[in-house]
């Protein structure tokens, strides 16, 4: 979905859901951006993405242990008690910590989950 750099329509659209509140915010206009360009992400300033892609090429329970690791971290920095570049931090340290289950079992989420958050807690 394209639209314009605001965030009003999509707290808007969050707030109503499931329904659709009338707004009068502009509209996005393709004409108005003739040209999209798209780069590479530099991984090294986006490290949250850098570490999903490694979850992701591992696979098994990292993915898991991942958003487990992700959710106690992002939740600490909206409650101010870590920097906005300690989640990644605190995400990679989780990673390591946990062991890999290459085919695992929804109760090797499950308990894959409960550690992940009890790890990324006890960094905080």
């Amino acid at each position: 979905q394209m639209g314009p750099p605001d965030m009003r329509l999509p707290i808007q659209y969050a707030l109503g859901y499931p329904q659709r509140l009338k707004s009068d915010f502009p509209r996005f206009n393709f004409l108005n951006y003739p040209q999209l360009t798209f780069e590479p992400p530099d991984l090294k300033v986006f490290r949250n993405l850098s570490l999903a892609y490694d979850a992701l090429e591992k696979g098994g329970n990292m993915p898991c242990v991942l958003n487990a690791a992700n959710e106690v971290a992002v939740e600490a920095f909206l409650c101010e008690m870590i920097s906005f570049v300690s989640i990644s931090e605190i995400v990679e340290k989780v990673m390591g910590k946990i062991n890999f289950i290459v085919h695992p079992s929804i109760d090797d989420f499950a308990a894959c989950d409960v550690e992940a958050r009890k790890i990324a807690s006890s960094l905080i």
